[in-house]
């Protein structure tokens, strides 16, 4: 059950994606952006949007590290159900 993926943040932009990235890997969190080739073939298209997951066990960390890293506004809704 550990191993059920989560949603836990939605970006627009590859960009804070990228930075949100690089601040779980050194907190040593695995993690899985969906839709990231989707948003390079295609360019200013918004519409895709990236999702970012991570296991059950590792949401509360994640959600802690997403908010003291000041992008509480991606978390997404969907952990919250």
């Amino acid at each position: 059950m550990d191993n059920k993926l989560i949603e836990v943040a939605n970006f627009t932009f590859l960009n804070d994606a990228d930075i949100l990235e690089s601040i779980l890997q050194n907190e040593n969190i695995e993690y899985i952006v969906e839709n990231k080739n989707s948003s390079s073939v295609l360019p200013g298209i918004d519409a895709v949007g990236l999702r970012l997951v991570v296991r059950l066990k590792d949401v509360p960390r994640a959600i802690k590290v997403i908010t003291s890293a000041g992008f509480e506004k991606y978390l997404s809704d969907k952990i919250f159900e």
